[in-house]
């Protein structure tokens, strides 16, 4: 290929149009075309642009073909060991040449350039700790037993990325603000310029390897402080993040919720509502990392119809909430189950293993040395399972076993009292009723040992 087809192929793998790259050369569209064409030739100003910006060397081309070159680059893309030594080796020059370069004065100021970049280093760990105890310590660690684990792993992560982070931005600013300003250059290869000649082209130049413009030191002050505030916008993305996935599963139990009948309209709303602020708090700094431009009209549109949203959703929830009654009472249909246990009286014998407030006494004179203990308990919703038993002489009733909940029986029940317009005080289901019957000398023996139980363990 020559180099007509090679730019033509260049440009089009680049999906850039002619006037595209006739601005970046600061040449008329005609030039290129005639380029393409093989009419005329650019200069070698306009060549070295142009391996610049499709990064493709000279001799490649200019005789070359750049089809041969990108096959072969997406072969050794991975592993280039070659570039890598060039680029090590140059870099280690422009670090020669700059230090034998500087004069006092010179260093002075590079010695105040590192200062300043690990005085930003240390200042910027202050909220870096700050991030980790709100998020860490507030957030993650109150997660149950997994909390500090996972309070650990955070601080790990963030300790890791800021020292990277660190790393990298002391590196890229003593790049920019010197080492890119050491100029190297070297002769283009004879054969090449040879070949250029043959092609009519008028001069040959001196090639730059890499030319920056000089930036000032308030420029890459800037940056840092950008790149620094984005670190820590990034840590403050947890929260929102953590927020979203929690209104998440709030609005699928909620849409279960009033799919089986449950007046939580409401209560759906703000939940989709308060999804959709905590998106718009997790896009607009993540747009501000990513540099972005945040779409404010759609942010406000959203905030605005999240309001929308909201104040439909207490409109319905107060409309919900006034029309149900609360009865302090289980349902009329509520059955109870009863156990009862005979024990032998001893003269020492205390119900203050259980409230005996909550006692009742019947007077049996038949009973002078045993007492019947009956336990009467709900058997609604939640399976019980309640045992009687006398440890030191102390009555015990208490649940053996843990209490087994059907969810969707419970909500099934509880979905159809709220349609019936009612709210029963469902708490008294784990409530149980004990009555002991004995003859009346046992029942004043009992309350006395109460008694004095008490009053010894309150001296």
């Amino acid at each position: 290929m020559n180099f007509a087809s090679n730019l033509q192929r260049l440009r089009k793998d680049k999906n850039m149009s002619q006037e595209a790259l006739a601005e970046k050369l600061d040449v008329t569209r005609q030039s290129v075309s005639k380029w393409e064409s093989g009419v005329t030739y650019p200069e070698m100003d306009k060549l070295i642009s142009i391996c610049k910006i499709f990064n493709v060397d000279m001799d490649t081309l200019v005789n070359g073909d750049v089809s041969l070159k990108n096959e072969k680059h997406e072969k050794d893309v991975t592993v280039n060991t070659k570039d890598m030594l060039d680029k090590f080796n140059m870099l280690m020059k422009k670090i020669v040449c700059l230090f034998e370069s500087m004069s006092f004065k010179e260093i002075i100021g590079f010695l105040v350039t590192i200062f300043i970049l690990i005085l930003i280093i240390l200042v910027g760990t202050i909220p870096k700790e700050l991030i980790e105890s709100l998020i860490g310590n507030g957030l993650l660690y109150d997660i149950g037993y997994i909390g500090p684990t996972l309070n650990n792993i955070f601080r790990l992560i963030v300790d890791i990325l800021y020292s990277i982070f660190s790393i990298v931005i002391f590196i890229y600013v003593i790049k920019i603000k010197y080492l890119d300003r050491i100029k190297i250059k070297e002769e283009p290869d004879k054969e090449i310029v040879e070949k250029v000649k043959e092609k009519r082209v008028e001069e040959v130049e001196k090639v730059i390897i890499k030319d920056s413009n000089n930036n000032h030191f308030t420029s890459f002050l800037a940056k840092i402080i950008i790149y620094i505030i984005k670190f820590f916008v990034v840590c403050f993305l947890v929260a929102p993040l953590i927020c979203i996935v929690i209104f998440a599963v709030m609005l699928g139990f909620l849409v279960l919720f009033v799919f089986k009948g449950l007046p939580l309209v409401g209560v759906l709303l703000w939940t989709i509502a308060g999804l959709i602020i905590t998106s718009l708090c997790f896009e607009v700094p993540l747009n501000f990392v990513i540099n972005h431009k945040n779409n404010y009209k759609r942010v406000m549109i959203s905030l605005l119809i999240s309001l929308i949203i909201i104040i439909i959703g207490s409109i319905i929830f107060a409309y919900e909430f006034f029309s149900i009654t609360y009865v302090d009472s289980l349902p009329k249909d509520v059955k109870t189950k009863e156990i009862t246990e005979v024990i032998p009286m001893t003269s020492d014998f205390k119900t203050i293993g259980y409230y005996h407030n909550d006692i009742e006494y019947v007077k049996d004179d038949s009973l002078t040395d045993k007492i019947e203990i009956n336990v009467t308990y709900y058997d609604y919703l939640i399976e019980n399972n309640i045992k009687i038993e006398v440890h030191n002489n102390n009555l015990l009733v208490y649940e053996d076993s843990p209490k087994e909940l059907s969810f969707n029986k419970v909500l099934d029940r509880i979905s159809d009292d709220i349609k019936n317009g009612k709210v029963y005080n469902y708490e008294k289901l784990t409530e149980y009723k004990v009555t002991i019957k004995t003859s009346s000398d046992n029942i004043e023996m009992i309350k006395s040992n109460n008694e004095k139980y008490l009053n010894e363990n309150n001296s």
